[in-house]
């Protein structure tokens, strides 16, 4: 058993040495990730205001000149809950078009006379038109409901007016207000928020770039056996197990590094933090070190030629970082794609790295996303052996 274990470790140690002998690819490998959450992070950082609502930007065009209109719009331009300005038809149009903002309200002629609606007489209803680009549309229903909002609250002012005369009542802007309040929190699972852009950030970008370094593990592996270095390796008394349990250790050790680096220079630089189990944590970064060891076997074991491994790798990384909510958050996916990716193993290890990191969650919470993490690379482990001693026992033959 020593003899075993003293040969893993002296083939892992060759592939560790090689790893560091180009010392700007190694320290690539580390700045790559580092620089790609930083950037994803600035990008949807918020800033200080993290818990405020934000606001809707909008532009205004007002084609009725009423005393009504007029008083609308004043509402919708003094309101917290947009960002608007008065412009022409034509500028709206062009503005929209280019989603500078993505959306704008139009109030048409002939809206004046909702100045004159009484309730329970039904008449022809005036319009007011909202124009939104192709990809804002949730940004035009909002809009809607923040017109709806000041239209109902002019409405409520003109309609009190006479009878808060007769009662002598006063009469605020605070009377207009809805009859109940409504209380917005955020649940994190925990009672402390510190959740920031970077967090999620550090977290989808160091899984994604695990994954590509399991590829790249694959990749030279899959070279190896093309070239007569694996003949060589081969023709040695070395147990095809010991090759395999070798590589998988060093490019594990390498990804366990990467994440540890990686969330230093994140808690160093950005205040990215472990809220939760630091054990979980550690278990989660040494389940994805395990994963992209067992996604490096993989792609040497099934990948057929470099060049097409390394295309079709690519495009399933993308595919499984984004389905996996590595990049942007899944709520923003439609409910195929959410029920999708619980079926991928990127998803299950954002989730847990989600929970130790910013949501405060402790060791038995995360336990079911490190069992599952580790439940797809032993998949991945098996299918991979399997394509490996097959390979192997045909080669021996002279079929391969």
């Amino acid at each position: 058993m020593t003899d075993a274990v003293r040969l893993i470790l002296t083939l892992a140690a060759k592939d560790w040495h090689l790893f560091w002998a180009d010392r700007r690819a190694a320290l690539l490998g580390f700045a790559v990730p580092i620089v790609l959450a930083s950037g994803f992070g600035m990008i949807f950082h918020t800033g200080p205001t993290v818990g405020a609502a934000p606001k809707l930007p909008l532009v205004i065009v007002v084609q009725d000149p009423g005393p009504f209109t007029k008083a609308v719009v004043e509402q919708l331009l003094k309101s917290p809950r947009v960002e608007a300005e008065v412009v022409t038809l034509d500028e709206a149009q062009r503005r929209v078009g280019d989603r500078r903002p993505g959306v704008a309200v139009i109030f048409p002629l002939g809206f004046e006379k909702l100045a004159a609606w009484t309730p329970g007489v039904a008449k022809a209803r005036p319009r007011v038109e909202v124009l939104h680009h192709p990809l804002a549309a949730s940004e035009g229903q909002w809009a809607e409901g923040v017109v709806s909002e000041a239209v109902m609250k002019r409405l409520a002012r003109e309609k009190m007016a006479p009878i808060t005369a007769f009662t002598k009542a006063e009469f605020t802007d605070e009377a207009l207000t809805i009859p109940f309040v409504v209380e917005t929190t955020a649940v994190s699972g925990s009672a402390q928020e510190h959740f920031n852009a970077y967090t999620h950030s550090f977290c989808g970008m160091t899984l994604q770039y695990l994954l590509f370094w399991g590829m790249e593990s694959g990749l030279v592996l899959l070279r190896e056996r093309r070239q007569s270095l694996w003949l060589r390796m081969r023709s040695a008394p070395v147990p095809l197990w010991a090759v395999l349990v070798a590589k998988a250790t060093s490019t594990a050790a390498i990804a366990v590094l990467q994440v540890l680096t990686t969330f230093a220079f994140g808690y160093a630089v950005f205040g990215v933090t472990i809220d939760g189990s630091v054990v979980g944590f550690l278990l989660l970064a040494f389940g994805a070190g395990l994963l992209a060891a067992a996604t490096g076997l993989l792609v040497a074991a099934v990948g057929g030629t470099e060049a097409r491994a390394r295309s079709v790798c690519i495009l399933a990384i993308l595919g499984v970082s984004m389905l996996g909510g590595l990049w942007l958050p899944s709520f923003v996916l439609p409910g195929w794609a959410r029920d999708l990716a619980l079926a991928l193993p990127t998803t299950w290890a954002m989730r847990g790295l989600d929970g130790v990191t910013w949501q405060g969650r402790g060791l038995v919470e995360v336990l079911p996303n490190v069992g599952v993490v580790l439940g797809f690379t032993a998949v991945f482990l098996m299918i991979a052996v399997a394509r490996f001693v097959t390979s192997e026992a045909r080669r021996r033959r002279g079929w391969a």
